[in-house]
């Protein structure tokens, strides 16, 4: 029996292409320092030193960089994973949205329906690719004045939008 003081509260789905998008950032970013070494090994190398450089640069530096980058792309998606378990979205009907998100730093971002202004669907070359979108949510009198609900399939997104700011009938003169 559903408590009538309780609003209904819909999760808001996400897509696992998410996490795939999350991964591929993440691992990327992680991994940016071993293949930057890894980079600047192979421009010693291309460079035409004499044979005891190029040695030094074959046998030192280039599996070292490559285990930073190995490391770093696990250590991305690791974090990918765990930022996609803490990563909700709530519809709380006739009240507004609420955003749980966060690793180590955990937040609840209440956004109410009574402050939204605008609300947009992006996508980007990946999200398209992917079927998904997100959702930016535009309110007033709030410091938090723009919030994001990402990796929506893209007809939930403007099902949503839609749902938050219906469109009134206007007559005209």
């Amino acid at each position: 029996m559903t408590n009538p003081m309780q609003p209904n509260i819909t999760p808001i789905e996400r897509l696992p292409a998410l996490l795939r998008l999350w991964r591929l950032r993440y691992g990327l970013i992680c991994a940016l320092p071993g293949l930057a070494a890894a980079a600047m090994g192979m421009i010693g190398w291309a460079s035409g030193r004499s044979a005891d450089a190029l040695n030094w640069t074959l046998r030192a530096p280039l599996p070292a960089a490559a285990l930073v980058a190995l490391l770093g792309l696990a250590l991305g998606w690791w974090f990918a994973g765990l930022r996609f378990a803490h990563y909700r979205a709530e519809l709380r009907e006739g009240e507004g949205v609420v955003l749980h998100s966060g690793v180590w730093w955990r937040s609840e971002v209440w956004v109410p329906t009574a402050r939204l202004q605008h609300l947009d669907v992006q996508q980007g070359p990946l999200d398209r690719r992917w079927g998904m979108a997100s959702l930016s949510l535009h309110t007033a009198g709030s410091h938090d004045h723009h919030t994001r609900i990402l990796g929506l399939p893209l007809a939930q997104a403007h099902a949503l939008r839609d749902h938050l700011l219906p469109r009134q009938a206007v007559a005209h003169e």
